[in-house]
């Protein structure tokens, strides 16, 4: 149990700490925080992306498997994008209060944005692990 707890609290600070350098390098997501601490911010938006990331596109990977499997997996990537959609819509409705995120309004650097989520996510929890 306190592996699963600590894995959870892990994958919430790689998810902020990603949030937070896609933010700072300007790489075509942008986050206006509202509240006055900023570490705060980035911490729940890394627990919303972490939930988003973690049980939605396990629900949609699973529903999808056989398209997947069709393309050769080349799928994932737009199940990547609409999951950043996903999160960006869903900051914006309900959480407005701790921060606006805002996507690029071109598709290819939302594309590369969704492989360095993915890639950066995998990299720092193999390494932290």
């Amino acid at each position: 149990m306190r592996k699963f707890i600590k894995d959870i609290i892990l994958s919430i600070l790689i998810n902020a700490w990603i949030l937070y350098w896609l933010n700072y390098y300007k790489f075509g997501l942008s986050i206006q925080t509202s509240t006055a601490n900023e570490i705060e911010a980035y911490i729940i938006l890394g627990f919303i992306f972490w939930v988003v990331n973690f049980w939605l596109k396990k629900i949609i990977s699973l529903v999808s498997f056989p398209l997947r499997w069709l393309s050769f997996w080349l799928i994932s990537i737009l199940i990547n994008v609409g999951i950043l959609y996903f999160f960006e819509y869903y900051i914006n409705t309900n959480y407005k209060e701790i921060a606006e995120v805002s996507l690029s309004w071109d598709r290819v650097r939302v594309l590369i944005i969704s492989v360095v989520v993915s890639v950066a996510y995998s990299l720092l929890s193999k390494l932290l692990k």
